[in-house]
């Protein structure tokens, strides 16, 4: 260690003391101090017995410093006895700038934390925080205060215009932290909430949202790999995180254009894409402490100054101008078919756009839309909480690049780019991204599949309804035993749902035959089987095992294409049939089907 300053609770005026260099009755006052917070309490001496002896006034310390992120080398501190010091050439001379005229008696300083440039800081202070200090009664110390200065040091302006002093829970100030991105954002941290200024501390307006009453010990903007998010500490109730504060940003540095615009889109931060847990098990049981789980990828924060006329959307493409994933606020479906209570399940309102006037949010969880599916599951749900279960399969995972984000209200777009980083903790490297790109081709060719073969079941299905309503029917002999022939033949390329002990049976009894005929029910599930187990895999590149599988689905849906197109001459000539005898033909759009190339080039 080497010394960097001399003794920095020096009041100013006195002469300066070395570092270390302690004077005998601090030293002494010091021993005590341990001494009685061991034993609790002294008895006095003899003749005295009985009575309480005062515990020994504390020797000052350092209570706070903060380095510069301007200029290196420039250093703040204050002290518990109220000095403030400064040195701007890494602490080669040390400067005593405690110049503040309406310093109220008996404050004590909590926080430094320097500004956006080398002469602004802004300094916290309580008046009787300091331990056993004795404050006259008829002094109010529930007051919030906080300086500025501007000049290094030389003035200092009080700075609390919008900070309560009545709060019931305590009106002091604990911290305050500058944002290290956007000049003139600050955060302050209460006995009682969190409040934030836009201006450089000229006015302060509540930030409390959803926090509980509760004191605010300190707070930190968090900035490493490329997140931006809010973190305080609390005095018994935890860690809490605001994330993604880069909108309070955006209203630091573009207020007015924000407050006249009818719809502002802000910039979205960087998403960091990771491997989510995708374990199939049941969530929490809601009796195990657990809080909301945090967002994932993409955060998107936009403004209505009024309610949208019609529904809005928001649109994602890739660099290609591929469209990647659509989100609207048109209310979905309920979720159906839950095997556990329905209380675990998101809503349909959570499910889609807010459309509030004032400040909205959601994150675009970095998939692709949900694939067509004919077998819904309720996947990737392990670590989720009540009201946070969504509908499986759900879309694959992109790759980190850069997206082009679209919101569209009342018939205008607004845009903005997100870029997309991987895992710091895994990297993207060219030789990891070359292997992402080969994964990320053979899943999409997987879900590709999931689409074609969903609809290709519709096509199917769409003439099988029809036959099946029509054998309901009395019908001439001739007809219903061609009728049910038919009707075979199309059930056996439809596919048909099967029940969880069907399936395991199945699995049981083998593999099937090669070259059996698979219907598009079992193809879409098969394809949706290949887009689940990339999702759950590492990023790496594809292996010869899910190629092949891949190769071999691909195969099948081709022989079930050309099986769909041999029955439909089929189908006519049963129409025939049903004309000659007066009945109503079935109908029969034509097939959008088409053969797939089956080989996967890198």
């Amino acid at each position: 260690w080497t010394v960097a300053s001399p003794d920095l609770t020096t009041p100013k005026g006195k002469p300066q003391v070395a570092c270390g260099a302690a004077p005998p009755k601090a030293k002494h006052a010091a021993k005590m101090a341990v001494k009685t917070a061991k034993a609790g309490k002294h008895k006095a001496a003899a003749g005295k017995a009985g009575k309480k002896r005062p515990f020994p006034k504390p020797p000052p310390a350092i209570a706070d410093f903060s380095i510069s992120k301007v200029k290196p080398g420039v250093i703040w501190t204050v002290s518990t006895n109220g000095q403030i010091y400064k040195t701007m050439d890494h602490g080669k001379v040390w400067t005593n700038v405690t110049n503040i005229q309406d310093l109220p008696p008996h404050t004590n300083f909590s926080t430094i934390d320097a500004g956006d440039s080398v002469n602004t800081a802004f300094v916290v202070g309580h008046i009787g925080g300091g331990f056993l200090q004795k404050v006259p009664k008829t002094e109010d110390t529930d007051v919030p205060l906080i300086w500025r200065t501007t000049d290094g040091g030389k003035t200092w302006t009080k700075i609390v215009a919008g900070l309560p002093s009545d709060e019931r829970t305590g009106s002091w100030v604990n911290s305050m932290r500058v944002d290290p991105k956007q000049p003139g954002l600050l955060f302050a941290g209460t006995e009682t909430t969190v409040y934030v200024s836009f201006d450089n501390g000229d006015h302060w307006q509540s930030l409390r949202q959803n926090l509980p009453s509760t004191s605010i010990r300190d707070l930190d903007v968090h900035t490493f790999d490329h997140q931006n998010d809010l973190v305080i500490a609390t005095y018994g109730r935890g860690f809490w995180v605001l994330d993604d504060i880069t909108p309070l940003r955006q209203i630091a540095a573009h207020a007015k254009e924000i407050s006249s615009s009818s719809v502002y889109f802000y910039k979205p931060e960087d998403a960091i894409r990771s491997r989510k847990n995708s374990n199939w098990d049941q969530p929490f049981s809601i009796e195990v402490p657990h809080a909301k789980t945090p967002p994932y990828g993409a955060i998107l924060d936009y403004y209505l100054s009024q309610k949208p006329v019609g529904p809005i959307q928001i649109q994602v493409f890739d660099a290609k101008g591929n469209l990647v994933r659509t989100m609207s606020s048109k209310l979905p479906p309920p979720i159906k078919g839950q095997m556990f209570p329905r209380y675990w399940l998101a809503t349909p309102q959570s499910r889609a756009l807010s459309t509030h006037v004032g400040l909205n949010r959601v994150n675009w969880d970095l998939r692709y839309d949900d694939p067509p599916a004919l077998h819904h599951d309720l996947e990737d749900q392990m670590n989720t909480v009540a009201g946070e279960t969504t509908p499986g399969p759900h879309g694959p995972q992109v790759i980190p690049g850069v997206y082009t984000i679209k919101l569209t209200v009342g018939g205008k777009v607004y845009t903005r780019k997100v870029t997309v980083v991987n895992d710091p903790r895994v990297g993207q490297s060219p030789a990891l991204m070359a292997k992402l790109r080969r994964q990320n081709k053979l899943t999409l060719l997987s879900y590709q599949g999931m689409k074609q073969s969903y609809e290709g079941h519709g096509e199917v299905k769409a003439v099988e309804s029809q036959l099946a309503k029509l054998m309901k029917e009395k019908l001439p002999k001739d007809v219903a035993t061609h009728a049910k022939k038919l009707d075979a033949k199309l059930k056996k390329i439809e596919g048909a749902p099967m029940s969880l002990r069907a399936r395991i049976l199945r699995r049981l009894a083998g593999p099937p035959k090669p070259h059996a005929l698979k219907s598009f029910l079992g193809l879409n599930n098969d394809y949706n089987t290949m887009v689940s187990m990339v999702q759950v895999g590492m990023d790496m590149a594809p292996t010869p095992t899910q190629i092949a599988t891949w190769e071999s689905d691909c195969k099948s849906y081709n022989q079930t294409v050309d099986a769909w197109k041999d029955i439909q001459p089929q189908v006519k000539d049963f129409n025939a049939l049903l004309v000659k005898n007066h009945l109503h033909e079935l109908t029969l759009a034509p097939t959008k089907l088409t053969h797939e190339s089956c080989s996967f080039a890198p």
